[in-house]
């Protein structure tokens, strides 16, 4: 059962640079509880992250959450089951939605607890259908969910050992394939000898998927840098190629875009991946084709630190993207983190762009695209659209740019 969100309408972004269009805010809402709230993941009108607090239902331990932010008010769903559930991911279906996250039942501890990667489908009703898991005794979590072109569900994430296949060294990423009964039809592993962690995933066009994601590239018990990878499967789990990249600077792609064509990847690097370092952290965006080619790459920044998070592409090919900066990216800096959003042009740099924050950090962490606009949501330790209840509220904004 949904229930009802705190809901804030606004009339206009606040904190733009004169040379970008100004972003009409249709609505706003906030929403949390005296526990910790975040927004992860957003997917048509849904939104999706974990709270460890009674957020819309009695809390029992850490809970995931789905807020339909298409309703009016929006209205909002709560595990509300016995140990620890985290939504990442969210996948808008027909006739309601899926998400994807960690799951740990009747642990003592639930913010400490080894978990399984978790996969739920839901009605449109709030109602769960079936529920699926994947993992081993370890700590396994799934991070990303994509359509498969002939039904059902790809379900990505990383894993502590053996789940697949014989452990890399550390975690290795797992892919599965779930049907639209939540039976799992196959799943594989891939790792290095370092740790490796998924951060995305997104359907090829033709049946099989792409997956993104970074090493933690240690020498001698010492972090050096983070390599990222881009891995192409095919329907059938078939392995069609891998890219990877970072040995100068740190490369940790973030969020994939598929056009038909190939692969968008967004990222982050802290040195000079695809032009001059800004500082901190800079945003970059790389085009792989289809088969693995790299085009030229472009990266962007305030001078602090940039932290990108989604991206979408439209179907007039239009990409947007949504982070945080710790600059004056988009406009002047309302102290600590501001989340942004903006429209890029063809080769990536920003076109338009929407920064709004409050003294506290704001972090914008989810991106979809509706009829009515675009919907961005993330994490806010400030009043950034009503009252803080206590620690970090979950936020989701309906915003219009030219």
């Amino acid at each position: 059962m949904m229930r009802k969100v705190r809901f804030v309408a606004v009339a206009l972004g606040a904190f733009l640079a004169p040379a970008l269009a100004v972003a009409d805010v249709v609505w706003g809402a906030q929403w949390g509880s005296s526990g910790w709230e975040a927004a992860f993941a957003a997917s048509g009108p849904w939104v999706a992250g974990w709270t460890a607090g009674s957020l819309f239902t009695e809390g029992a331990g850490v809970d995931a959450f789905v807020v339909n932010a298409a309703a009016r008010p929006p209205q909002g769903w709560q595990s509300g089951w016995p140990g620890l559930e985290r939504a990442y991911a969210v996948e808008a279906l027909p006739d309601g939605y899926a998400w994807a996250g960690t799951v740990s039942a009747g642990a003592p501890d639930a913010m400490r607890a080894q978990t399984d990667g978790l996969l739920v489908r839901m009605t449109a009703e709030g109602a769960v259908a079936w529920r699926a898991t994947v993992g081993g005794p370890l700590t396994d979590e799934a991070r990303a969910l994509a359509p498969a072109q002939a039904g059902g569900l790809y379900l990505a994430g990383q894993v502590e050992g053996r789940v697949y296949a014989p452990g890399a060294g550390g975690n290795d990423v797992f892919l599965t394939r779930f049907d639209t009964d939540g039976r799992e039809l196959w799943g594989v592993q891939w790792g290095t000898d370092d740790d490796d962690y998924l951060t995305a995933a997104a359907p090829d066009g033709a049946g099989g998927v792409y997956l993104a994601g970074y090493s933690d590239v240690d020498e001698d018990c010492r972090r050096v840098s983070e390599r990222g990878f881009v891995l192409h499967y095919g329907p059938n789990g078939e392995l069609v190629w891998v890219y990877r990249w970072g040995f100068d600077a740190a490369s940790r792609p973030v969020a994939l875009a598929a056009d038909g064509e190939g692969v968008w990847v967004l990222g982050q690097t802290d040195g000079s991946l695809y032009g001059a370092f800004g500082g901190g952290r800079d945003v970059f965006l790389l085009h792989l084709s289809a088969g693995g080619a790299p085009g030229a790459g472009v990266q962007w920044g305030s001078g602090e630190a940039d932290l990108p998070h989604a991206l979408v592409r439209a179907a007039d090919g239009t990409l947007w993207v949504a982070g945080a900066t710790a600059g004056a990216l988009f406009g002047p800096s309302a102290g600590g983190f501001d989340a942004f959003a903006a429209r890029l042009d063809a080769s990536g740099r920003p076109q338009t762009g929407w920064q709004t924050g409050t003294p506290a950090r704001d972090e914008a962490l989810a991106l979809a695209l509706t009829p009515e606009g675009v919907l961005v949501a993330g994490l806010s330790y400030g009043d950034l659209f009503g009252a803080n209840a206590g620690q970090a509220d979950a936020w989701g904004a309906l915003l219009r740019l030219p």
